[in-house]
């Protein structure tokens, strides 16, 4: 050979060494470096200080009773989420009642103690709007006072009693209409055995037709009469915030506005080999049924239903809670993290933290036996998975922030949150549960922003095919905050919980889920977890004053960078809107988006 020949092999073997070297470091799969992409357009600050006073509504409490004083708590932050002013006063003293209060909430059962009955009476004549917000207490020997009855249309027939589940017969609840859930549940509601007058129009029963929730004329104005309490759990925020919408004519409050769609434990590394359920249904193993079937069903939904999704990635699946915590071996599970989680973001989502593995980041006594789950010993170790955890992430994606985080299994003590923040100081919202019970000892959230400037935001119903209690559920918070926020797995079929569901199955309820919340509240616009941060933030910063004229409805806002939306509970035509844009959500709701700080609904005239 000669030296051309030689220097040509030379050559050759340098290319070779090059592109198996540049293989092996990942990278062709890391020819794009990604960064966080906005997708929450920069906006400067808008609108400026409108003078006026907060609307302003009473609340009747008595502070002997445990739940009429929780009741009082529960009511008065809701309505200063709601930017509206709260004054609460005792049942027992002589407060004074006018026409400046835009309703009035008797969140009591102690009525025969309650000394502005007579008042109560006179505004509602007057054109007001009385709540009684929880059914009075019925004690031998002491009937409820013949004037409260008279105001809320109905007569007593009997004792308390439990009823089952939950029958919308209206839009009281925005695109609720028609919605029953409750076979096979425990939801039930004590409630009072009622005679309710003609005219009175019926809301919500529950399953067997009793009256949970009615409206009855009142002079020239109304009482509204829910037949149930405050509940300890969060399942019937959306009652009480509809019962505050419909307070008055032409009621308007805030919502973010969102939706948010979560994927647990995604990227993560991929069970090798066979899993019987999958075989024998789909005849592939189990890589093959998430690279090619699950995946780009996924894809294929977030397509058709218009979802973000905000993956949460685990590095992996072993139970060690002591160090030194040692990198994932193989390639398979770095390549899957580079590979989908490029594909997500490709998609328009986004990357968050779930866990170096998926021991929740709790010592014990946070129901690991339950879980079968190892316990924590130190905040320390915490850390150290936390720091193999921001390795092995800031490998692959060394230019990308990581602004999300999700505990495993939705369980976070207050030293695994100190970890969190020590090891990822950039995050920005911490998304867990809604609501549960105590006694799982879950990371539950309100809807928040913490002191440090980061922010809670958490997620309500998970699951391919959830069942009907869940889809009550989103209808209650969104008519609550106006936020869709679900979450799935993608080993679901593997769990105990879905014995008895096919793949087939997952994927038509998981059809059915989606496109019932797509008809329901096809208006919400699809975010990351760190993008509804942009519009929470607004939500929480934004202020607002109403003007209601014959003919129209003006909205000014201040204080917000981003287009703000409300819900409007009205039962007239909108004929134009300026400033701004309308969507009919309901039978007599609309959201309205404010594209200036001023915004002008107005009415159309009636027929003659």
């Amino acid at each position: 050979m000669d030296k051309r020949g030689i220097a040509g092999v030379i050559v050759l073997v340098i290319l070779l060494g090059c592109f198996f070297q540049f293989s092996r470091m990942d990278g062709f799969l890391k020819l794009d470096y990604f960064r966080n992409l906005n997708f929450v357009p920069q906006n400067i600050l808008q609108g400026t200080h409108t003078q006026g006073e907060k609307e302003k509504y009473l609340i009747l409490y008595d502070p002997r009773d445990v739940p009429s004083v929780f009741a009082n708590r529960r009511l008065a932050w809701l309505l200063e989420q709601q930017k509206k002013e709260a004054v609460s006063c005792s049942i027992y003293g002589d407060t004074a009642v006018d026409a400046s209060y835009r309703g009035v909430l008797l969140a009591a059962s102690n009525w025969n103690k309650t000394v502005v009955l007579p008042k109560l009476a006179d505004y509602a004549a007057q054109g007001g709007t009385v709540a009684f917000m929880m059914h009075p207490e019925v004690e031998a020997g002491v009937g409820v006072p013949d004037i409260c009855q008279e105001m809320a249309g109905f007569a007593v027939a009997g004792g308390q009693k439990s009823v089952l589940g939950i029958q919308l017969n209206t839009d009281f609840l925005f695109a609720g209409k028609g919605f029953s859930f409750g076979e096979g549940t425990q939801y039930h509601t004590d409630t009072l055995s009622v005679t309710l007058q003609d005219g009175d129009v019926v809301h919500i029963t529950a399953l067997d037709g009793s009256p949970l929730l009615w409206e009855h004329a009142y002079g020239q104005g109304k009482c509204l009469f829910y037949n149930g309490a405050v509940r300890d759990d969060k399942t019937n925020i959306g009652v009480l915030t509809a019962m505050l919408a419909h307070c008055g004519e032409d009621s308007i409050y805030p919502v973010v506005g969102t939706k948010l769609f979560f994927i647990d434990d995604f990227p993560a590394p991929v069970p090798e080999g066979n899993f019987d359920k999958i075989y024998d249904e789909l005849h592939v193993n189990t890589a093959d049924f998430f690279r090619h079937i699950w995946w780009p069903f996924m894809r294929e939904c977030a397509d058709k239903y218009s979802l973000k999704y905000t993956g949460l990635i685990i590095e992996s699946y072993g139970d060690q809670v002591k160090g030194p915590f040692v990198p994932t071996q193989g390639r398979q599970a770095r390549d899957n993290l580079i590979v989908y989680g490029r594909e997500l973001l490709d998609m328009g989502g986004e990357l968050g933290l779930h866990g170096y593995n998926h021991q929740s980041l709790a010592p014990a006594g946070y129901n690991q036996d339950e879980l079968d789950y190892v316990p924590w010993a130190s905040k320390e170790d915490m850390v150290e998975s936390l720091q193999e955890l921001r390795r092995y992430i800031k490998s692959a994606y060394p230019d990308y922030d990581f602004q999300s985080y999700v505990p495993p299994s939705d369980i976070l003590s207050p030293e695994g949150h100190e970890a969190v923040k020590e090891v990822f100081p950039e995050l920005k919202v911490y998304s867990s549960l809604f609501d549960g019970l105590y006694s799982e000892r879950g990371y539950y959230q309100d809807f928040a922003r913490n002191e440090d400037g980061t922010y809670e935001i958490p997620r309500f119903t998970s699951g391919y095919a959830p069942d009907r209690q869940n889809m009550w559920e989103n209808i209650s918070v969104i008519n609550y905050i106006g936020v869709f926020s679900h979450f799935v797995h993608p080993d679901e079929l593997f769990y105990e919980e879905s014995k008895d569901l096919t793949w087939a199955m997952m994927v038509q309820g998981f059809h059915n889920f989606l496109a019932e919340i797509n008809d329901r509240f096809g208006w919400l616009r699809p975010v990351t977890d760190s993008e509804c941060v942009a519009y929470f933030a607004d939500y929480l910063d934004m202020d607002y004053r109403v003007t209601r004229e014959q003919d129209k409805l003006i909205l000014n806002c201040w204080n917000y960078h981003y287009p703000l939306r409300f819900v409007l509970r009205s039962s007239k035509e909108i004929a134009e809107v300026t400033g701004g844009s309308a969507r009919k959500i309901g039978d007599d709701a609309y959201m309205i988006e404010t594209e200036k700080p001023e915004t002008i609904i107005q009415w159309k005239e009636k027929a003659k």
